[in-house]
């Protein structure tokens, strides 16, 4: 058994047992792993989107490990977005769900998805996707239309601090750049 402090997003939380709810979290250090926590009266449930820090015990013969001191850094706030933002919000996170494997850490993919978390703004949520497709090897390098090639091969080749930059893109590219996802 071993006693960790770390950081984490939440991307799927679930029943464990009447008593415990399980969660598959995207962790800084330790990639994705599932956790279960104990349910307490008086503190506030954890949902996905949430981006806490936490203390994790891990058990060497159990696929299921345990969480607790829990802290609350920030969260994606649903109730001022559109349906559509929050579906494409719980896309994102479902796509690294399956596709990231688990006990690998993803520091660069944790850092945008936190730093997305923080700052959310419905521009940068269609560059977040693009970068993390990016990083998983999912975004084609070509397109046939020269803006979205050009705008590709700017998120192929530059940090996610830089490509938070091309907040203007038209529309209609917005559209085909959407459609590669």
């Amino acid at each position: 058994m071993s006693f960790f402090k770390t950081q984490w997003i939440v991307l799927q939380v679930g029943k464990y047992s009447e008593q415990e709810l399980f969660y598959k979290m995207l962790f800084r250090d330790y990639g994705i792993l599932t956790v279960k926590k104990k349910k307490k009266v008086r503190e506030k449930p954890i949902d996905v989107w949430y981006l806490v820090s936490c203390e994790i015990v891990t058990h060497s013969e159990k696929k299921v490990h345990t969480i607790g001191n829990i802290r609350i850094k920030s969260f994606f706030q649903s109730e001022w977005k559109s349906y559509s933002e929050i579906e494409s919000f719980l896309t994102l996170l479902s796509k690294l769900k399956k596709e990231l494997p688990e006990w690998s850490p993803h520091y660069e993919t944790y850092d945008i998805l936190s730093r997305f978390i923080e700052l959310w703004d419905i521009h940068h949520l269609l560059l977040t996707h693009l970068k993390l497709t990016q990083l998983l090897w999912n975004l084609p390098d070509t397109h046939s239309n020269e803006t979205v090639q050009k705008i590709l091969k700017f998120i192929h080749s530059h940090s996610y601090k830089d490509i938070l930059r091309l907040k203007n893109i038209p529309e209609e590219t917005q559209k085909k750049l959407e459609h590669l996802l």
